[in-house]
């Protein structure tokens, strides 16, 4: 099966990979906060030792549903790994014993420092070392 590397080069390869489909469901959804954000279909398939969620609509992960939809309870798991900047935490951060952010090669860096803004006047706190915040008067 060949999935992933779909966004643009920043996202790397697709990966190739000899899988087993442990399970699918159609018109998936899950929920933040009171809202159900539609992941349409999904699969859930296995390389190696490890359970891999794959869904049809772009999203960044939110809820346990994501892994529920599919029978996987991601509670009684020693590693869940999402892609989400901080919007799981919510969900997640309630069964984490510990959350690790990763920087990693992507269409957006963690490091706010490591964007190259175009339209925002230097130095601005806390982007730049020589800053001081700057707070509204009310």
């Amino acid at each position: 099966m060949r999935f992933g590397g779909k966004i643009g080069p920043t996202s790397g390869a697709p990966i190739d990979a000899k899988v087993t489909v442990v399970g699918l469901k159609r018109d998936c959804w899950q929920s933040f906060g009171p809202t159900q954000v539609p992941l349409g279909d999904c699969a859930a398939v296995r390389i190696g030792g490890v359970e891999v969620v794959l869904i049809s609509n772009r999203t960044q992960a939110l809820g346990l549903e994501l892994f529920t939809n599919l029978g996987i309870d991601p509670a009684k798991k020693k590693l869940v790994v999402v892609k989400s900047t901080n919007h799981f935490m919510a969900a997640f951060g309630r069964i984490a014993k510990k959350v690790i952010y990763i920087d990693s090669d992507g269409p957006l860096s963690r490091d706010y420092r490591k964007i190259p803004y175009t339209k925002v006047t230097r130095p601005i706190w806390p982007l730049d070392k020589d800053a001081k915040p700057r707070g509204l008067i009310f």
